[in-house]
């Protein structure tokens, strides 16, 4: 099998919330909703997923922006983490997500990883991402929880199932 090649896909781009719900529905399963990117292109590369059509959601104005209501605040889940980490409004009232935001990664992936795709992510755990029938998966092991595992990576320990969990950074913030 190679690696480090993506398998073709159709790319959409709509710039509407209606049509970007009509393609999700549509492909089901075979789609991929596509924001920052910073997660998919790893998958897509690894061929650990093989979308029929990714559809990008980046020209959706509406899916953009931080603001206050009524109940607190509105986050646009296209919204940059550094968008997050600066805003004068959410380091003044939710100061602990603005930390959260300014601890992701690197200045580059903060300009266009996105709050959605922070929370959204998937496991890093390399046995589910290889493609193993894991807990994960929908098996019924969880690989790196055996004896014989590497599970330095992971920290549910302990745990009767699977044990890796979400590298989001911002979800605890939120």
């Amino acid at each position: 099998m190679l690696r480090d090649m993506m398998a073709n896909f159709e790319l959409y781009q709509p710039t509407a919330i209606d049509h970007a719900l009509n393609l999700m529905n549509r492909y089901g399963n075979d789609g991929w909703v596509l924001a920052g990117g910073q997660d998919s292109f790893d998958w897509f590369k690894d061929r650990a997923k093989k979308p029929k059509a990714v559809i990008d959601i980046n020209g959706i104005d509406d899916l953009h922006g931080i603001r206050e209501t009524a109940d607190g605040i509105e986050i646009g889940a296209l919204t940059t983490l550094t968008e997050i980490e600066t805003s004068a409004l959410i380091k003044e009232k939710y100061g602990v997500l603005a930390d959260a935001a300014r601890h992701v990664a690197s200045p580059q992936i903060r300009n266009v990883g996105t709050i959605g795709g922070n929370v959204c992510q998937d496991t890093r755990c390399w046995y589910y991402r290889y493609g193993l029938d894991c807990y994960r998966a929908g098996g019924n092991t969880c690989y790196a929880d055996t004896p014989e595992g590497i599970d330095r990576e992971h920290c549910l320990f302990g745990a009767d199932r699977c044990i890796a969990v979400s590298p989001s950074d911002t979800a605890p913030g939120l």
